[in-house]
């Protein structure tokens, strides 16, 4: 019985990984931009907080900008309540509402360092979440 509650709890794939994962990484490096752009906006007299996906030249590029960020953030965090809401795994929302962010940063953005490491972490969480799927597969276990 100990042995499946071992296996079990090194099987949950919920929001908090039992091992360092893609999406502690991912976890991780949120919290440090987020922890950023506070400090910069808030603590600063920086006020570009757009700068990372596209250099306004005038106000109202600036505001086109905003939008657009505005959108894909938007998207991105109903993708991940819907998908949520559907009984997909927090580990596999991520994954998959992140890449829908990363790749709308690639379409409406110039390419930078910001969208492609996006898209770069992006990748590895899906792809993380199709090998624990097989493995998952593999060994009878629920995702």
């Amino acid at each position: 019985m100990e042995n499946a509650n071992k296996n079990n709890r090194e099987s949950n794939l919920g929001a908090l990984p039992r091992r360092f994962t893609m999406t502690a990484f991912f976890i991780l490096c949120y919290l440090l931009i987020h922890v950023n752009f506070e400090y910069t906006y808030w603590m600063t007299v920086e006020r570009d907080v757009f700068s990372k996906y596209e250099n306004a030249v005038e106000c109202s590029h600036e505001l086109d900008i905003a939008k657009d960020v505005y959108f894909t953030k938007a998207t991105w965090m109903f993708a991940l309540i819907v998908m949520m809401a559907l009984g997909i795994s927090f580990r596999s929302a991520i994954a998959y509402s992140f890449m829908l962010y990363s790749v709308e940063l690639m379409l409406l953005f110039p390419i930078r360092l910001y969208p492609v490491l996006n898209l770069l972490l992006a990748a590895g969480c899906v792809l993380e979440d199709l090998i624990d799927r097989v493995k998952a597969c593999r060994n009878k276990v629920p995702v």
